[in-house]
């Protein structure tokens, strides 16, 4: 379940009692290596929002009069936008206990972004106005706020700092000290990349415009309820920013979740604007070193390798289904553990021990070469298939041991029901092309155009194979060779890969068709969207792709054309 943490440039602005230090400088005597106890003067800027004497929120110092946290701990029916009902305290290591040292202000503001409306939807800024300015010091001092032009490096480690529950159903124990952990920020692609492995589909893509990410990969350590609001800071040249605000994430510091945190240089210029003696400073030295290789493995764009679709190119995702020790059909790699590929390849041949997989396709000459071989734990064909004609033409196989992830080997991306492919768009298959020599000729990849089933159920209507191939139904995809100039014979089983964006998903296996792929007699694959709840119901494994946008509409690409089309032979 997902909720939230609670469930230009100018000189550095000081607001009136600017006595004390800079912004964004830590005063520690003895600091504790390793400890997760704030130690005195190590984060200063750090705030306790407390609704009616109780800490709801974190917040953080940003001026002598001003609190920046996040608009949702002060919208919803446990919430209130009414100041008087709020407190802020500042300069206190711990919440209980006693004695308790530290500042107290009443809240005479509170302004929220404007169009905010829910925190998985971004804009979750929220800036407090203290009835009194507060003293600098050791203990009391504000961050610093980076300008909309400061870079922050991506995949370097920040620190996040808050009073909240320690585990999802455990409150932080008295006497309440204020944590601290290390976390990695990360862009919001590679968090996007992160969510679309936890295989939820209203999270497949969180990270809009303004939210990026904050995670430990192995969880078992983050913020939680009672964190939303706080700051995740990093410190350059001694120097410390804050680079985001705690929002929200998929329960609390659990594996591979990273958190979700409102984007501060994306709201600079909203701060500022609303604000007077707000702690902004200028970047110094150059923008720091960004490094994000192995923070998410995710799909569809191998690292480091571009596809080619030549006679000689290979696919990191294309494995071969070995039966006998010859190859009988083609089959993608969706995860690790997993491979999909048609249920006609296994009919008669259904059991797994009999079967080899070699993935990682390396091309030496025409002949490829494998770089992993593994047998089968699982072969599940799907329960309502009977033959090709009928639908449903569709396995899932669970290897024996899983693979590693590599620059020849990784997992295409699997659509999701509401995918909509753009039909009449070039996708590729591989094939043969037929030769008269009796040699075989290597598979290469060949350029597809996509047909709804209403388009191609009108080629077939017109061909002379018309009773052969039987209707197209819903649950099928048509694609046929955009140049005719080769005789083709499709790679059986094989996938249709389609780019979005760079971006490669899996729009179809291949199913049947006359072996020509042409527009008067395309060929037909089952269409992966439709069996999105199979592949779940079987496996959460499977890397499942958000779609990127815009969402194509659907063309004539899936409709009848006007005039008859030429009947041919292969």
């Amino acid at each position: 379940w997902v909720w939230g943490l609670d469930s230009m440039a100018s000189r550095l602005q000081q607001g009136a009692a600017a006595a004390g230090p800079a912004c964004g400088q830590q005063r520690v005597l003895n600091r504790i290596v390793g400890g997760t106890n704030a130690q005195r003067g190590e984060w200063p800027w750090q705030a306790s929002l407390q609704l009616r004497g109780e800490h709801l929120c974190g917040g953080t110092l940003i001026g002598d009069k001003w609190i920046l946290s996040a608009a949702h701990c002060f919208i919803g029916k446990d919430t209130t936008k009414d100041p008087a009902a709020w407190k802020v305290v500042l300069g206190r290591l711990q919440l209980s206990g006693g004695p308790l040292q530290g500042v107290v202000r009443n809240v005479s503001q509170i302004i929220t972004h404007e169009k905010y409306q829910d925190y998985t939807k971004g804009m979750d800024i929220a800036l407090l106005r203290l009835a009194e300015p507060v003293p600098f010091g050791r203990d009391v001092a504000p961050i610093c706020l980076p300008y909309p032009s400061h870079q922050f490096a991506f995949g370097s480690q920040c620190w996040a700092t808050g009073w909240g529950r320690v585990m999802e159903d455990r409150t932080l124990p008295p006497p309440m000290p204020l944590k601290k952990v290390e976390l990695d920020l990360l862009s919001a692609e590679t968090c996007n990349c992160i969510h679309s492995n936890l295989r939820q589909k209203e999270l497949s893509s969180p990270a809009r415009p303004g939210l990026i990410c904050a995670g430990f990969q192995s969880g078992g350590v983050g913020p939680c309820q009672g964190d939303s609001g706080g700051p995740v800071v990093c410190s350059e040249n001694g120097t410390w920013f804050q680079a985001g605000i705690l929002s929200f994430s998929v329960g609390c510091a659990r594996p591979h979740s990273p958190i979700l945190i409102t984007e501060v240089t994306a709201y600079a210029s909203w701060i500022e604007n609303r604000t007077w003696g707000a702690s902004f400073a200028v970047q110094t030295g150059p923008a720091p070193f960004s490094s994000e290789e192995g923070k998410c493995k995710g799909c569809g764009k191998p690292k480091g390798y571009e596809l080619n679709f030549s006679a000689t190119g290979a696919w990191p995702w294309y494995v071969s289904l070995q039966f006998g020790g010859q190859h009988v059909c083609g089959g993608a790699l969706i995860s690790e553990s997993w491979v999909l590929a048609a249920a006609h390849c296994f009919i008669e041949r259904q059991e797994h021990t009999d079967w080899k997989v070699l993935l990682g396709e390396r091309r030496e000459g025409a002949e490829p070469r494998w770089q992993e071989e593994r047998g089968l734990q699982k072969l599940i064909l799907h329960g309502a298939f009977v033959n090709v004609t009928e639908g449903s033409d569709i396995a899932l196989l669970q290897l024996a041991q899983p693979v590693v992830f590599g620059e020849h080997l990784w997992a295409v991306c699997l659509p999701y029901e509401t995918h909509r492919f753009r039909l009449g768009g070039t996708c590729w298959a591989r094939g043969r092309e037929k030769a008269r020599a009796p040699t075989p000729q290597p598979l290469q990849g060949v350029g597809v155009a996509l047909l709804g089933p209403v388009a191609c159920n009108c080629s077939y209507s017109q061909s002379i194979l018309a009773g052969e191939a039987g209707p197209i139904l819903p649950e099928m995809l048509c694609a046929a060779q955009q140049a005719e100039l080769l005789a083709m014979q499709g790679d059986d089983g094989g996938a249709l890969i389609c780019s979005e964006k760079g971006t490669w998903f899996l729009a179809g296996l291949s199913s049947f068709s006359n072996g020509c792929g042409r527009k008067s007699q395309p060929g037909v694959y089952t269409d992966v969207r439709a069996h999105e709840k199979w592949i779940m119901d079987i496996t959460r494994d499977g890397y499942f792709g958000n779609q990127p946008m815009p969402v194509p509409a659907i063309t004539e690409e899936d409709t009848c054309p006007v005039e008859p089309t030429p009947r041919s032979s292969c």
